[in-house]
């Protein structure tokens, strides 16, 4: 399987719409895992994120940048982890970007200037793959 196509498959679980996990480090560096609602992709997998700006998650990733998301399809069949480095963002036009590409958003915040609407840019290196082929090894791709 080549590079492209490892990376095309996670591609297209992110841009499914279905909840994922952000995993980060807390203080002590110990892994704290949530459930995520929605994301926006930017080629190739630039995933952008809208959070709580005081949450917990914000002050781990401002703290510890290295993080990783996990997208699943429907029936767990495919599964890509995704290994990269987090920052909070701060520019409006992104964070309006991001309001566009994110219409949950709305359900939470009342727009993009809204001093609780954070958004987190997850810029990933390394995606791992289950689910391409015959077994469970892991198609690997680096960025």
């Amino acid at each position: 399987m080549s590079q492209q196509e490892i990376i095309a498959a996670a591609q297209d679980l992110v841009r499914s719409g279905r909840s994922f996990v952000l995993a980060t480090a807390d203080e002590s560096g110990v892994p704290q895992m949530r459930w995520m609602g929605a994301a926006h992709l930017e080629e190739p997998l630039t995933v952008y994120m809208v959070a709580g700006a005081q949450s917990r998650k914000m002050e781990q990733i401002a703290a510890r940048a290295e993080s990783q998301l996990m997208f699943q399809n429907e029936d767990y069949s495919r599964v890509a982890t995704l290994t990269g480095t987090a920052e909070l963002v701060q520019d409006a036009a992104t964070k309006r970007r991001v309001w566009e590409g994110v219409a949950s958003a709305a359900d939470y915040f009342s727009g993009p200037d809204d001093p609780g609407f954070g958004v987190i840019r997850f810029r990933c290196r390394r995606v791992e793959m289950l689910g391409l082929g015959e077994g469970m090894t892991p198609a690997v791709a680096d960025l």
